[in-house]
């Protein structure tokens, strides 16, 4: 098993697969709920950043450079591609009037490799979150490693063999495992009420609203698809 291994401002968290990359993570700005500009900062020092149209907008304001832009240009705001091309950034821009997400775009042409820290994710349409967290499944499901962080939310996607553990520098107000296929078969400890090879299922997601007890949070699909989701949302 291979550990992949994400160092956060609200704690760090490893997850080991058969496929899990190590090394330095992309960081993907989408343009989702802003992420607090102080720990995108933090975030963005982590690894190579990429910006998904109006993510660039919310790496001006935590004054990180992304290194890639994608997108149709329809939502940022006038003048920050300049500002970033100018300063080396590079660009690939798309038409308005097009089948796909700005953040579909970027995960096209990602090939599984580094860890990615996906950002922006959050808040706004749940329509939108709905197409995020299922577009970056998808690349979870091709072997990539991804997480969806920001100062208030996290998820990790545990496909089948996947094991995680949180350890808290900032304990979550709550802990769930979310059904994302039919039927799964889950553990986890450190928590109110742990579950060892329980059955879980998208007609009965009971597994919410958990409380951490324990300094880590360990947590594994044994069958299935899972996410394992923390909120500091108060």
């Amino acid at each position: 098993m291979e550990k992949a291994e994400f160092q956060l401002p609200q704690g760090t968290l490893q997850l080991q697969q058969e496929t899990a990359p190590a090394g330095p993570p992309l960081i993907v700005v989408a343009g989702g709920r802003r992420p607090d500009p102080q720990w995108l900062h933090t975030v963005g020092r982590l690894g190579t950043v990429i910006a998904a149209d109006r993510g660039a907008d919310h790496c001006k304001k935590a004054g990180i450079l992304p290194r890639f832009l994608y997108g149709d240009r329809d939502s940022a705001a006038p003048g920050a591609w300049e500002e970033f091309l100018r300063r080396g950034a590079r660009a690939r821009t798309f038409l308005v009037n097009k089948d796909d997400t700005d953040l579909s775009l970027v995960f096209q042409d990602l090939e599984p490799g580094p860890p990615v820290l996906a950002t922006g994710i959050w808040g706004g349409r749940a329509d939108h979150l709905f197409g995020n967290l299922y577009t970056l499944l998808a690349y979870a499901r091709r072997g990539g490693t991804v997480i969806l962080a920001d100062q208030q939310e996290l998820l990790c996607y545990l496909l089948p063999g996947t094991r995680a553990r949180f350890t808290a520098v900032k304990r979550p107000r709550a802990v769930s495992l979310l059904p994302l296929s039919p039927e799964c078969t889950v553990s986890i400890h450190g928590v109110r009420w742990p579950l060892d090879q329980a059955p879980l299922t998208q007609a009965n997601p009971y597994a919410v609203s958990n409380k951490q007890t324990e300094a880590s949070v360990e947590a594994e699909s044994h069958a299935g698809t899972a996410g394992l989701y923390f909120t500091w949302k108060e």
